[in-house]
């Protein structure tokens, strides 16, 4: 049970950077010692710690907690108590000890930036360099010589050479449609010499395309940039080798992305402001959704001056290097390569080839204008790093990958088959009731078919159009798909249980006897006739949306569930067809055009070869390290791989990358990843461990006992514990009550829109809890209060919205076109996604920098294979196969650890500290014991193991008696993260501390109000809330400027104060009915005015000469006048303006 235990009070000092002395008070809860006599601690709401012989290993000694941690911890309790947690039981996790790996720094926070610095090598030194250096001139001439070639633009020299010889390239691979993947040219180019390479195949040399670019093992670490580098390292010899090549990747466009990368909610309103920059007008007919969007989005920001319009753009190089370098490109010889045979890019090589080199120049171009921005936004190594890891992925194949693709395109060929007839048939039993009118009549599917007869028809004469419509006559045969309008009449489609039926208007609906409407529940109505009501078949972007194919993808979860059904064995049977297809019919294309090198071309891959038919291949997946404006990585093909389904085609791809002989794959996933950084990030503000209901929740909760989250909204909502996931993530990532309300009406059909909008209210009045909307409060904001997430989204919003979002444990920055000053607070659910998805990024950096630092330190046989988000996968040899495991739990410790010491918790709960299980396995799969049986692969996979950290411990232990080693990861050698010197360290240290808060604790009165439903304002202006935007303001204080940004209303709906970087107080005007100025002014009283409606204009409001030296309006420039009065004009009619402090 959950019990406050007597305090102690331990009085220390600890020197922190930017931080101040205080007094540390700790509540312990000591149990009997294991055998390994370390100490289980809990603390004040019975969270378990890391027990003392961990912590000591990983925490400073004299860390301090504030001298008010009594109260807090009172409040907490309190806050448990009024969500009815306090007092549930808990499970208590069993203890652990070992001797972890020394940090290499005085701390968690030196130890990371040492191994960061380690982990970027001399990768971070060329970087730099080569941002300040120009490229020569091109050549002149390029030569058609097969291989590489070396241009000397001080001699004019060219020469024949085996590969580049400099150690910082930038580099662009060119490829023919006609040709295939494989590269016919390419160019490179250093501040020494150009290069060019052109495909022994191109010209005639050899008699197949099979050529890769060798870039040769010189041993040097060396850098290669491009832009959507990733396609041009799958074209590289030597990263078809499990040992690294050295190679370090840097991608122009994920440094474009995450410096001036646009959301998915702000593109169509960029496009159409930059058609109409470029154009001046856009057709409103062809663009009216764009504009729509736009125009909404105008409402609440001044488009094209300081708007994210000006400090963003698209992706592509050509979009890219006119935004960062104003310079345009013509792309047009490109449609050579897409268009063109082989003869045509023979006939072009001179104007391709320097196609190429340009594409190259233009990237360089864009680099060094990116280079500065991109450090000033990623500027910890870690970042850094983890972006030269992520680029390096690598997945192994053999024999078996082959015989996946040939199984899978011939069982979906069976089954299209099998469906063809079965349409057919379906067709041809309607078709026999051509004459018998009062039959077809009659029945509620093949009525809706066109059954006229052209009696003047020469083919197919006496049949009805529809029939006629759907007959191939070039192949003389029916073909009639599942995308076929007619498809569903004939499969006799019912949904719960009632007839299909198609309106032009309303897309596909289902029809209801008037007489039995009260079947249909609260669905609805959309149409009538005399006998019929209709209702819509639901979409998933919602009511207004059509449904335009119910036997589509998004609706295969319906037919499996019942909801969709057919009355027919044949219709069954088509449908089970259909749905067994679904997945291979949308993903085929991207498996199919996976590049594949197989041993036979590439001499040495560092496997040994396999007997008999056996073979070894590598895939390089084509990875964007920064694809998404939160920096996660995009891949088309792996990163949205879903797992094996027993009654999907091809849905075992995973499981097709398998460990060479002597090798295993070594992973795991994160358990609760974004989840427990949120709510770590809302019990900073405590300055505990599990101090808010949903803290608690994530850390405590028990399945069984339904007190985790999860649970909790499966009960509020009425639905499935699955299904409420869905809900809290996606309401942690920013969504509101209207998704939720979609989201409902699509898990429950028998929800009205209006019931559905209750349930969703009371979802986000349990969690959110109550908003807080004006900011007229002793704490000059907004904000939630009273639910068991309040103080978590009020710690996501102080981020997304203060004057500079950073992630708070690496400090890297969001995207320029986000930021405030450029999107005022629009986005916000964007920005709140940010929040949490970058943190995790910074996770999954911090994580695999981890990794490769404890592989270099205890020379470990692995390599990294592949991220997933919140999943890594590692290629280990089978003799390091525990020791992979283990490097992998302490990785994740590390990660843990620093992300509670940098929000001032100085612990860690033994919960989420370790994975709950590393896998160990042959294939690459979700777990262990999945045997990935599927209509393409009939037989079971042999199952892999999973090892807690407590039986990974075992396994090495007894492996240390053996070898007599002294640590679980054997013998160390000492790595350059422990040689660096303190100086330079504690320098950099200062200077990314400065990016950041010095605290995530909120003050005692602003962490009480959060906690109840009602909140009655205190009106005292000199105190604040725990926003580091806002300023302490005294009414009689001279007020120097006035500084406001734009409101959202429709997305925050709260008025949001900004600060600056000097002293000057801040005050800003706002309008009684809750809107705001749109422009800012300046006051040059002390004296707060007083403002008079105008009796002649009711859209005026009048303002005394002296008090502003400016007044409101698009232009901001300062206007004179002899007047005694300045007009303010508002469109509505306000009947007064307040003053309000901030």
């Amino acid at each position: 049970m959950l019990k406050a235990n007597h305090p102690v009070c331990l009085v220390q000092r600890h020197w922190r950077a930017r931080r101040s002395w205080t007094c540390l008070q700790v509540r312990l809860k000591v149990s009997v010692a294991t055998d390994r006599e370390a100490v289980e601690t809990f603390n004040p709401v019975n969270v378990q710690l890391l027990s003392s012989a961990l912590h000591k290993q990983i925490f400073p000694k004299n860390s301090k907690e504030p001298c008010d941690i009594a109260t807090r911890q009172e409040y907490a309790r309190q806050h448990l108590e009024l969500q009815h947690i306090w007092g549930k039981s808990t499970d208590k996790i069993p203890d652990i000890s070992f001797q972890l790996p020394k940090l290499t720094g005085r701390d968690l926070e030196e130890h990371f930036l040492r191994i960061g610095i380690e982990q970027s090598g001399s990768y971070m030194q060329k970087a730099k360099e080569i941002a300040v250096t120009d490229l020569p001139q091109q050549p002149k001439e390029w030569s058609r010589q097969s291989g590489w070639t070396r241009y000397d633009p001080k001699s004019g020299k060219k020469e024949k050479v085996d590969h580049p010889l400099e150690n910082i390239l930038t580099f662009d691979v060119e490829t023919a449609v006609a040709v295939g993947p494989q590269p016919i040219m390419a160019t490179a180019a250093s501040p020494q010499a150009w290069y060019s390479w052109v495909s022994p195949y191109l010209f005639g040399e050899s008699d197949h395309p099979n050529h890769l670019i060798p870039f040769g093992k010189t041993g040097n670490e060396r850098i290669v940039i491009g832009h959507n580098v990733g396609f041009d390292r799958a074209r590289i010899l030597e990263e078809y080798n499990t040992s690294s090549s050295k190679l370090g990747f840097l991608d122009t466009m994920s440094m474009h992305i995450a410096v001036s990368g646009l959301c998915s909610q702000q593109r169509p309103a960029w496009m159409s402001e930059i058609k109409r920059r470029n154009i001046g007008k856009v057709s409103t007919s062809s663009n009216s959704d764009t504009h729509s969007v736009m125009d909404s989005v105008s409402q609440n920001m001044d488009v094209g001056s300081n708007s994210f319009f000006d400090v963003s753009a698209l992706n592509s190089l050509k979009d890219v290097v006119k935004f960062h370098c104003n310079m345009d490109m013509d792309k047009s010889s490109r449609n050579i390569l897409v268009d063109g045979q082989l003869e045509d890019v023979q006939q072009n090589f001179e104007e391709l080839i320097r196609y190429c080199a340009t594409d190259v120049d233009m990237t360089h171009r864009v680099y060094k204008a990116l280079w500065p921005k991109f450090h000033e936004n990623c500027p910890h190594p870690v970042s850094f790093a983890g972006m030269l890891q992520m680029g390096n992925s690598i997945l192994t194949v053999n024999e078996h990958w082959e015989e996946y693709l040939a199984n899978s395109v011939a069982k979906h060929k069976e089954l299209e088959d099998m469906l063809d007839v079965k349409l057919q048939e379906l067709a041809e039993n309607a078709r026999a009731l051509v004459g018998k009118d009062e039959e077809w009549r009659k029945d509620p599917w093949l009525s809706q078919l066109d059954w006229f007869v052209n009696p003047r028809q020469r083919k197919l004469k006496g049949q009805p159009k529809w029939y006629k419509d759907a007959y191939d006559t070039k192949a003389d045969k029916l073909k009639i798909s599942t995308r076929s309008r007619i498809a569903p009449l004939l499969l006799r489609l019912k949904w719960q249980d009632h007839p299909i039926h198609y309106l032009t208007e309303h897309g596909w609906c289902f029809k209801i006897p008037i007489a039995r409407a009260d079947e249909a529940g609260n669905t609805k109505i959309v149409s009538m006739d005399e006998d019929y009501f209709y209702y819509k078949i639901p979409h998933k972007d919602g009511e207004t949306a059509n449904c335009g194919n119910p036997i589509a993808k998004n609706y295969l979860h319906f037919f499996e569930e019942g909801v969709l059904s057919s009355e027919y064995d044949a219709a069954r049977e088509a449908l089970e067809l259909n749905a067994k297809s679904a997945y291979w019919i949308s993903s085929r294309e991207r498996i199919l055009g996976q590049y594949v090198v197989w041993d036979d071309d590439v001499k040495d891959m560092g496997l040994t070869k396999r007997p008999g038919h056996g073979k070894n291949g590598i895939i390089l997946p084509q990875m964007v390290t920064m694809g998404t404006v939160t920096r996660r990585a995009v891949e088309k093909t792996w990163l949205t791989a879903s797992n094996a389904k027993a009654n999907r085609i091809g849905s075992e791809l995973k499981s097709m990358v398998q460990a060479p002989p002597g090798y295993k794959i070594v992973g795991a996933d994160v358990d609760s990843e974004e989840l427990w950084i949120s709510s770590i990030i809302g019990d900073a503000q405590f300055g505990f461990h599990g101090a808010t209901a949903l803290g608690w929740m994530t850390l405590q909760g028990s399945k069984s006992e339904g007190t985790d989250l999860h649970s909790k909204t499966a009960q509020i909502l009425g639905i499935s514990r699955n299904k409420a996931k869905v809900f809290n993530y996606a309401r942690i990532y920013g969504a509101g009550a209207k998704y939720a309300t979609s989201l409902l009406m699509q898990y429950n059909q028998d929800l009205d829109l209006d019931e559905a909008k209750q349930k969703a209210a009371e979802l986000y009045l349990s969690t959110k809890g109550e908003k807080e909307r004006s900011v007229r409060n002793q704490f000059k904001r907004a904000f939630w209060h009273g639910g068991t997430e309040s103080y978590m989204f009020n710690a996501l919003e102080d981020i997304a919205l203060c004057k500079e979002p950073r992630t708070p444990i690496l400090g890297c920055a969001i995207t320029d076109a986000l930021k405030p000053k450029y999107a005022g607070t629009q986005f916000l659910t964007s920005r709140i996604n940010w929040v949490v998805q970058s943190s995790a990024v910074d996770y999954l950096h911090m994580m695999i920098v981890s990794m490769s630092h404890l592989i270099d330190r205890y020379n470990i046989d692995a390599r990294f294979m592949l991220s997933v988000h919140d999943e890594v996968r590692y290629l280990s040899s089978e003799k390091d196969q525990h020791r992979t495991a283990l490097a992998l739990q302490i990785a994740n410790l590390w990660t843990r650890a620093l992300f509670s010491y940098k929000l001032g918790i100085p612990n860690l709960p033994q919960a989420v500290a370790f994975f709950s299980a590393v896998d160990i396995d042959h294939v690459l799969r979700k777990e262990p014991n999945m045997h990935c049986l599927t209509p393409s692969n009939p037989n079971k996979i042999e199952e892999g193991k999973s090892y807690s950290v407590y039986e990974t411990v075992a396994e090495l232990e007894e492996q240390a008696k053996v070898n007599g080693s002294k640590h679980l990861l054997d013998n160390e050698r000492r790595t350059l993260a422990s040689q660096l010197p303190d100086t330079d360290i504690i320098r950099q240290l200062e200077e990314l501390n400065q990016l950041l808060p010095e605290s995530r604790m909120c003050e005692l009165d602003y962490l009480h109000a959060q906690m109840f439903r009602e909140f009655k304002p205190n009106k005292n202006p000199t105190k604040r809330g725990g926003r580091a935007t806002e300023v302490k303001v005294s009414k009689k204080s001279a007020v120097k400027k006035i500084a406001q940004e734009e409101v959202d209303e429709a997305e925050t709906d709260e008025s949001i104060t900004v600060g600056s970087k000097d002293d000057d107080r801040l005050l800003y005007l706002k309008y009684e009915d809750g809107t705001m100025p749109r422009s800012s002014v300046r006051v040059i009283q002390s004296k707060v005015p007083t403002f008079k409606r105008s009796n002649e204009d009711s859209s005026s409001l009048f303002i005394p000469t002296g008090v502003l030296d400016a007044y409101v309006r698009p232009d901001p420039t300062p206007v004179r006048s002899s007047s005694s009065y300045r007009s303010m004009k508002k469109p509505s009619n306000p009947t007064t303006i307040n003053w309000i402090s901030a």
